[in-house]
């Protein structure tokens, strides 16, 4: 058994006497949930008797998160207490989502999410989707829910039965959910260098490349932000603004990264960081993609910025690298920022 594994078991057992009175006697349960990317992620839930929805919190960052010199005590009373918070917001959001059913009190929440469509195979078997032609990635679509104070709290996946339920096809879905997102997700620029002197000021199209380096496309949210590479003319925008092409580097499912093409750049260089930084720093349920895509402003399309022969290539010497057989030394983002 490992340590996680020990301490699922730990919580399960001991976290009812951490909860309000109303919760004794509940049944406590370690759940398996599919997450974006196929990924497994542990969640716990306490389900009092005859209640038919029960909140999930998720173990996997109480476990990574608190030190060990931490009481245990300490860890399951902060569980105990978002527990309780998470609960409360459900009952909530299971009244918003009994209205899923009903298109039209909807359809003005339905948003577009961008997704890897090679990682998402099993969780996507029954979800409406659509290829972004060029990339390896797929348009999926969620229903968000707001709290009684307006904000965004929590998103539902849309599935082929709750489109059958609407009666609409893909294309409508895509067209009404690209829409919502590029209003209530507007596109947001910003110089990886101005983010790390904590200075956010959104960048019109024609100051991106103004410097050298990085430039970081998202939204205001700083959720789901690679989606704005859909948004209609965006790029194109950049591009005639800046009277550039440019590579498209995807950081995570949250934002994407723009370097102005420049006269032997090595993009197996870039696809290479993108890849090192996809394995090492980003969250496996958050990697977009491991390609590094090309925007070319004069045919105004997207597409792989390697072969396919070439990410194979890279690949293997990941995979070398971290079985020990030497590595690729691959640029920090501050260093292709310079």
């Amino acid at each position: 058994m490992t340590g996680f594994e020990k301490f699922q078991q730990k919580v399960k057992d001991g976290i009812l006497s951490y909860m309000p009175e109303e919760y004794q006697g509940a049944m406590v349960d370690i759940v398996h949930v599919q997450k974006n990317n196929d990924q497994d992620r542990v969640g716990m839930t306490i389900r009092k008797d005859g209640q038919t929805v029960a909140a999930t919190v998720y173990l996997e960052r109480y476990y990574a998160e608190f030190p060990e010199w931490i009481s245990e005590q300490t860890v399951f009373k902060t569980i105990a207490e978002e527990y309780v918070k998470a609960q409360a917001e459900l009952s909530q959001i299971k009244t918003m989502a009994d209205s899923v059913k009903d298109y039209d009190s909807v359809k003005d929440s339905i948003r577009v999410q961008v997704v890897n469509k090679e990682a998402n195979q099993e969780s996507l078997r029954h979800c409406p989707k659509k290829e972004i032609e060029g990339t390896d990635l797929l348009a999926v679509f969620r229903v968000i829910f707001y709290n009684n104070r307006g904000k965004e709290c929590a998103s539902a996946l849309i599935t082929d039965a709750i489109m059958e339920k609407w009666d609409t096809d893909v294309e409508s879905l895509y067209e009404t959910a690209l829409t919502n997102t590029v209003v209530q997700a507007p596109a947001q620029l910003n110089s990886m260098m101005s983010v790390f002197f904590d200075s956010e000021e959104s960048l019109a199209p024609e100051e991106v490349f103004r410097e050298e380096g990085l430039y970081i496309l998202s939204n205001p949210q700083k959720s789901n932000g690679a989606a704005t590479i859909l948004y209609p003319g965006l790029l194109q925008s950049i591009a005639e603004a800046t009277r550039s092409s440019f590579y498209i580097l995807p950081s995570s499912i949250h934002e994407v990264l723009l370097v102005k093409e420049v006269n032997g750049m090595d993009t197996k260089a870039l696809q290479s960081m993108v890849m090192d930084i996809n394995q090492n720093e980003v969250e496996p349920q958050e990697v977009l993609s491991n390609q590094v895509f090309f925007y070319d402003g004069k045919e105004q399309k997207i597409s792989l910025a390697t072969s396919p022969e070439e990410t194979k290539e890279l690949a293997g010497n990941m995979e070398m690298a971290s079985a020990g057989y030497g590595g690729m030394e691959t640029e920090s983002m501050e260093e292709m920022g310079r």
